[in-house]
């Protein structure tokens, strides 16, 4: 005779909100197999999102103080997506540098393997501009006219050795030669994100939160998807599963060209997430098994031509593990959300790596059918992969973190024939469960964040117990 008993007790939600009162844990990784389904539905599609050159906000390009070379320039980058989505590349040259496109007086370029020609309609400017520049000496120009100056999507750089003014045409002709950021800069900086240089040395203990694109995709796996199946011993199902998420990321870049070294790279990753699962075990015979069943990421290229590509990856998963001592069947249901969650990743300094925020609230309930001893623990996973391939190729890294909550379900189901189940005391001290059914679930949340070959470190991770009890069963 099969016995069957529902956690109703489960079902109640929860918010985990008191720190203090969670028993910290490391979950220890399980080779498992790894199943790919055919069809999943998706919110959002796989997406290029391109940054081209575009005026520096707050720049006024009909000041005369564009025309005066300078050793510090910034280069603003927009999304043919979004207004709110931002590159910016600030660079310090080795020598005197001048940003054509901010100038206004300019009003044409004409660029060959040889010079850089500059036509100019005010001749105040014009004056201005052979007082300031620098007629036999090194000097940089930055163009984003087009034609044989850059290519399209790109901003070409120059070097120039000697300078030649005429004043009746207003043209000024630079003899000089194609060069690139490597050979002209010092130093780069790059922000996505707009964040203020001010706030830099703050970041190696708080957050300044400063978000520049946000993605919140969701993915659904059809009704009663078969996440696992072994013949004749387990099929594990999902009646229903959900992933929804929203994602929000900014960072910051710094590279020496003289020393050929990466200085400063770090991510600010804000992040949502909630999972509903409703899980079905079938087991026919005694069995144990740990699987994860993954559906298709979901990728989302971030390039700025020539300098940068950025692809966050969302992951989705469902990890389970199912034993029973006998045939049985097992069914759970889980609703998580996480909300607020903050993580700061320093891919170079591992100390500086830290979150906030991060309050799951959840529910759950579970069943057993058959006289067992067994377990279920689900695990709905999201893995945030961020790589990151900087000039051509130079630098090609990833980063990111995973949030993992799940819960851990342990039955064991004794009993005579013929017990009434609508009939039970709640034995919450006993140790044993001769005649009943003893429960051990446990909410558990783990967070661990990853920086390529450099270092994975836990950044949290708690364990809360939901239900411990035996109920003894009356005749």
């Amino acid at each position: 005779m099969k016995y069957s008993f529902g956690l109703a007790a489960l079902a109640a939600a929860c918010v985990l909100a008191d720190e203090d009162a969670c028993t910290c844990h490391t979950i220890e990784d399980v080779e498992a197999p790894v199943i790919s389904p055919s069809t999943v539905t998706s919110s959002t599609a796989n997406t290029t999102n391109v940054f081209a050159p575009a005026p520096a906000p707050g720049v006024d390009t009909h000041d005369i103080a564009s025309v005066v070379p300078q050793t510090q320039v910034s280069l603003h980058y927009g999304s043919n997506l979004t207004t709110s989505a931002t590159v910016n590349v600030t660079h310090t040259m080795k020598y005197p540098t001048v940003v054509l496109e901010q100038i206004a007086s300019i009003v044409s370029v004409d660029c060959s393997s040889t010079s850089v020609a500059m036509t100019f309609n005010n001749s105040d400017v014009f004056d201005t501009t052979q007082a300031a520049w620098i007629a036999d000496g090194t000097m940089v120009f930055i163009t984003n006219h087009l034609g044989d100056c850059d290519p399209v999507l790109e901003r070409g750089f120059f070097l120039s050795n000697s300078l030649s003014f005429n004043n009746s045409t207003l043209i000024a002709t630079a003899s000089s030669m194609k060069a690139n950021v490597s050979s002209t800069a010092a130093t780069t900086e790059i922000t996505f994100g707009n964040i203020p240089t001010s706030d830099l040395a703050k970041r190696t203990s708080t957050i300044t939160w400063d978000p520049s694109y946000s993605l919140t995709p969701a993915i659904s796996l059809p009704a009663d998807t078969t996440l696992y199946s072994y013949p004749p011993y387990l099929t594990v199902t999902a009646d229903t599963a959900s992933f929804a998420s929203n994602f929000t990321f900014s960072g910051y870049l710094k590279y020496d060209w003289l020393a050929l070294s990466l200085e400063d790279l770090y991510f600010d990753i804000d992040i949502g997430f909630s999972a509903a699962l409703e899980l079905t075990a079938e087991v026919a015979a005694s069995y144990n098994q740990t699987f994860t069943y993954a559906p298709s990421s979901l990728f989302y290229d971030f390039t700025v031509p020539g300098i940068l590509t950025i692809g966050p990856e969302l992951i989705f998963a469902v990890d389970a593990e199912v034993y029973a001592s006998a045939q049985t069947t097992l069914t759970t249901g889980v609703e998580v959300d996480l909300a607020d969650g903050i993580v700061h990743v320093d891919l170079l300094h591992e100390s500086n790596t830290n979150t906030s925020g991060w309050t799951p609230t959840y529910s759950a309930n579970a069943n057993i059918s058959g006289m067992a001893e067994a377990q279920i623990n689900p695990t709905a996973k999201l893995t945030v992969e961020i790589e990151i391939s900087i000039f051509g190729g130079l630098i090609d890294l990833s980063t990111g973190l995973t949030a993992k909550p799940g819960f851990t379900n342990d039955f064991i189901l004794t009993g005579n024939a013929g017990v009434d189940l609508t009939g039970y005391e709640d034995l919450t001290n006993n140790s044993t469960c001769a005649n009943g059914l003893a429960i051990d679930s446990e909410f558990v949340f783990d967070l661990s964040a990853f920086a390529t070959e450099w270092y994975s470190t836990d950044l949290y991770s708690v364990d809360v117990p939901i239900l411990k009890k035996c109920f003894e069963f009356t005749k």
